[in-house]
């Protein structure tokens, strides 16, 4: 079961990361030359960062039957894909510097 929450009052509070995520247009000129390619897609992507202990709190939500608070990445903040953006390198231990492959959102893809 996967909760929908809505999150626009944090996010409306929230000190927006500006964290640079990969431009189209330099996807595109990295892969134009390319012959293969390959796409690898993070399983439940968000859900793979853990969540600081000071942060919980802020994703807390009740039903009737209960009062949870995320303690991965929730999908919906505003943060969330530069988090997951500046974190997912280390979750594969990819070098960004490689020339043959990139992180975009939660797929990796790599070329030849």
């Amino acid at each position: 079961m996967r909760f929908c929450i809505d999150y626009r009052r944090l996010n409306a509070i929230t000190i927006k990361d500006a964290f640079p995520l990969p431009r189209i247009d330099e996807i595109f000129d990295q892969l134009s030359d390319a012959t293969y390619y390959t796409k690898f897609d993070f399983k439940s992507g968000y859900f793979q960062v853990p969540l600081s202990k000071e942060d919980r709190p802020k994703t807390a939500f009740s039903t009737r039957d209960n009062h949870y608070q995320s303690t991965v990445l929730p999908q919906g903040i505003t943060n969330g894909p530069a988090t997951f953006q500046r974190t997912a390198p280390n979750l594969v231990r990819i070098d960004l510097k490689c020339e043959h492959a990139s992180i975009i959102g939660k797929n990796i893809r790599s070329f030849a």
